[in-house]
């Protein structure tokens, strides 16, 4: 029977391997047959003590003491134990407990820290508890006590993985100090270098080396790197652009029309108005060293908390001429005040005589029509402030995209409380629908009402075929700010066809698929172990 995993989930026979340490603890007595188990193996860049080899050594000693076998291995190679991102071998473990589907009844690990290093010790204690409730076992095969649930072990688990957390911040201020240190010293943080600059190898005393290449990295703890402009044709090619901008007043449209005009790339992308501004505002060119612009890669510092190291580099552009082109980019890319981008769209009407989405576009005075959409809800409200006349009303248009923000706020919401209470749940690829515990199939529907007769109306969506095994559909409250109310609707039902629903007085048959909240719903999707029922 074939088994379909991902690249981080291997299979493994009993390894072994000798004078490692393991759980201390009396063997179980010879037997013919062997309790089933999987290890979970993970390293990060710590030591030697935690590489794969070791754990698993030290795991399969364990195993043999223990009358147990190893069927499945779980791993997670060069990945910080500090969050479960990225680590698709604890991942696809956790997923095969909660799925019911493990061919075995205990994990094994190294220690509490190969488990991970969660910041929050409550995490590390989470997941554990998903395969204790699936009925499955986590040894700690190198630590010095059972994990056992008496209240000795977990106290000592919970003092690991506080420690464990601590440990991993501890170590990140430390490197963080560190870095900051030699940036202050005007040596380069990782990564390679900003477009037209390159990156050299120093020794300890400062003495050049060589020129890194891509791919090439120092291997020699004392040296250092720093940053030296080229090659020459990208340096011509950014001391070219910033005469442009400055020296001759072009913009970074036509500049950009320019350089790629001349075959002036930035390496093989064609350039942009979006890198000229990232070139026009980076300090690398004037020979500064900006560094800690961002937090957690994705969160932009503010530019006051940057460390910049003036003088790190040679310079390619005098700091007088790249100061004049970075107070340029300020003006063009500041966001305008409320009142800023109405009399813009007011002084447009009066020159043009009237005003749609491609004269906004074409103005290079005022922003994008993109740009009013975002910044007042709609083109459409924009045009009531200045008191455009409206040839139409656009404002279904918002209706829908509110209704669409709203389903897709919905289906996260059902997912994450049917996995509180231990189902499986996910989004499909189709917008609205959700695959829950594996095989339920749930579509999503929000519905705006009607006026009919002086009574308001909601038509509850049935084909002649559900398109799922259930339907659900919440009746938005006026003005739709709001869920009313749900029909929760499976296929057995056999209703079909669109029905007409009021606010009271519904048929009684369609009452007994009303709920006012989807907890019911949400508790039919409830796992428990037979285990447990018992």
């Amino acid at each position: 029977m074939s088994d379909r995993r991902p690249a981080a989930v291997l299979e493994s026979s009993k390894p072994l391997a000798q004078g490692l340490p393991c759980a201390t603890g009396p063997p179980s007595p010879p037997s013919s047959h062997l309790f089933r188990a999987a290890q979970y193996l993970r390293m990060s860049t710590e030591h030697q003590q935690y590489s794969i080899a070791n754990q698993s050594a030290a795991i399969a000693l364990f195993a043999a003491a223990h009358n147990i076998g190893i069927v499945r291995s779980f791993v997670d190679e060069g990945k910080s134990g500090t969050s479960i991102k990225g680590r698709n071998g604890l991942q696809e473990l956790l997923r095969v407990v909660e799925s019911g589907t493990a061919e075995f009844k205990q994990v094994l690990v190294y220690d509490v820290s190969r488990w991970g290093r969660f910041l929050d010790s409550d995490e590390a204690a989470h997941y554990e508890f998903l395969c204790k409730r699936a009925g499955i076992t986590v040894h700690y095969c190198a630590e010095q006590f059972e994990n056992d649930n008496s209240a000795t072990s977990n106290l000592l688990k919970a003092l690991k993985r506080t420690m464990a957390g601590e440990y991993s911040r501890e170590l990140s201020v430390k490197i963080s100090a560190g870095q900051r240190r030699l940036v202050a010293m005007g040596y380069w943080q990782g990564g390679y270098g900003p477009f037209g600059m390159q990156r050299l190898l120093v020794a300890h005393d400062g003495r050049p080396k060589q020129i890194l290449k891509f791919g090439e990295w120092k291997s020699i703890e004392t040296d250092r790197i720093v940053l030296t402009p080229g090659p020459i044709n990208a340096v011509k090619t950014i001391q070219l652009a910033f005469d442009l901008f400055t020296k001759k007043g072009t913009n970074r449209r036509r500049i950009a029309e320019i350089l790629n005009g001349q075959g002036r790339f930035r390496g093989k992308k064609p350039w942009t108005i979006t890198m000229l501004r990232c070139l026009f505002s980076n300090p690398t060119y004037k020979g500064a060293y900006a560094y800690g612009k961002h937090h957690d890669k994705y969160k932009t510092v503010p530019r006051e908390r940057w460390l910049i190291c003036e003088h790190a580099f040679p310079p390619i552009i005098s700091e007088k001429q790249w100061t004049e082109a970075y107070e340029r980019v300020l003006q063009e890319t500041r966001r305008p005040k409320d009142a800023e981008m109405l009399e813009g769209l007011r002084r447009l009407w009066k020159r043009k005589g009237k005003l749609n989405s491609t004269i906004i576009n074409a103005a290079k005075d005022i922003p994008s029509v993109v740009a009013y959409a975002k910044h007042f809800g709609g083109l459409n409200e924009a045009y009531k402030l200045i008191g455009y006349p409206l040839l139409r009303d656009l404002s279904f248009v918002h209706a829908i995209q509110m209704s669409r923000r709203m389903n897709r706020a919905l289906c996260d919401d059902i997912c994450e409380r049917i996995q509180v209470v231990g189902g499986s749940a996910e989004r499909m690829t189709t917008p609205g629908m959700l695959r829950i515990n594996q095989n339920v199939t749930v579509k999503i529907f929000l519905r705006k009402c009607w006026v009919r007769n002086g009574r308001i109306v909601w038509i509850l969506p049935l084909g002649k075929e559900l398109a799922a095994d259930v339907l659900i559909i919440g009746r938005l409250k006026p003005p739709e700010g709001s869920i009313l109310d749900y029909f929760v609707i499976p296929a057995i039902s056999q209703l079909r066809g669109p029905l007409n629903s009021r606010t009271k007085d519904n048929v009684p048959y369609l009452n007994l698929y009303r709920f006012d909240d989807l907890q019911p719903f949400i508790e039919t999707f409830s796992r428990q172990s037979i285990r447990e029922a018992a």
